[in-house]
């Protein structure tokens, strides 16, 4: 049996949250250059993929396997960082040799682009079912549906009532869309672990879906605290013509794999010895 089904997992404070965004802050500086080339390369593939036939399908497929390849590359330079670290005198600094992170990186992903693949159907297929009927049922509770044909009804007539099923109507949209930001923000949750687990942890498809869904519900507070502070950040890397995205992507790639470290790593021992990721040789 793979190990990863009985993968133990911690449940983390919600300020770590704080400490996911630092450390991805430093993976992006430890290696700025490789890192804006990568998110460079995964930008053009992904307006590629929105350009051909069923683009969006396609980029949301290959999203997930695409956007794991920055964990691993991440968890690469942490354990050079670490590996420094431990052979530097105290008060030197730290000058950790990255030539090579990358390839070696792209050879340990491209091992386990299949099941990558494979868990962001799964991933689709799960995440699209739930999001439906998360969004139908709750909106059916709200009665949104109902008041929203209500008022398409108020439209149709003229004067005073299509003015007020204009904003009814306005009013039942704005539902049904926090109802699907809500949607996506558990999705997100559930789905949090999955690329690192599959990558790093060696988890087969169904075991990082099980695993991420049990570890992310059980850190909603340190994860729900991310989602809020990526909001702000998100805006700000948009307004310069999109260019922030450029550092965001890899600042998120550390963060996710600095909450792996910190949910399924190692419990105890010496820091070099946390940043040997499970399923991880090289």
């Amino acid at each position: 049996m793979n190990p990863a089904s009985n993968r133990p997992y911690r449940h983390v404070p919600v300020g770590q949250a704080l400490a996911w965004w630092g450390e991805g802050w430093r993976s992006f500086m430890r290696a700025p250059l490789p890192w804006v080339g990568l998110s460079i390369g995964l930008l053009i593939i992904l307006l590629v993929l929105h350009a051909l036939p069923l683009g969006g399908l396609l980029s949301q497929w290959l999203s997930l396997p695409l956007f794991a390849l920055g964990a691993v590359y991440a968890s690469f330079l942490r354990r050079r960082w670490a590996q420094a670290r431990s052979i530097t005198p105290q008060g030197m600094p730290v000058e950790p040799a990255t030539e090579g992170a990358l390839r070696d990186s792209t050879r340990l992903w491209k091992d386990r682009v299949g099941p990558l693949l494979l868990v962001s159907v799964l991933v689709l297929v799960l995440g699209g079912a739930f999001g439906v009927l998360l969004v139908l049922g709750l909106g059916a509770v709200f009665g949104v549906g109902l008041a929203s044909m209500g008022a398409l009804a108020h439209v149709m007539t003229p004067g005073v009532g299509m003015l007020a099923g204009l904003g009814a109507v306005a009013s039942g949209m704005f539902t049904l869309m926090l109802l699907a930001l809500l949607a996506l923000f558990l999705l997100n949750v559930a789905f949090w672990f999955v690329n690192t687990l599959v990558t790093l942890g060696g988890a087969t498809p169904w075991e990082a879906i099980a695993l991420s869904f049990k570890a992310g519900f059980a850190n909603f507070g340190a994860l729900l605290l991310f989602t809020l502070l990526l909001i702000p950040i998100g805006f700000v890397a948009m307004v310069p013509m999109g260019l922030g995205l450029l550092v965001l992507l890899p600042v998120l790639s550390g963060a996710s794999y600095a909450s792996y470290q910190d949910v399924f790593g190692q419990a105890s021992g010496p820091p070099e010895s946390r940043d040997q990721a499970p399923g991880f040789v090289g």
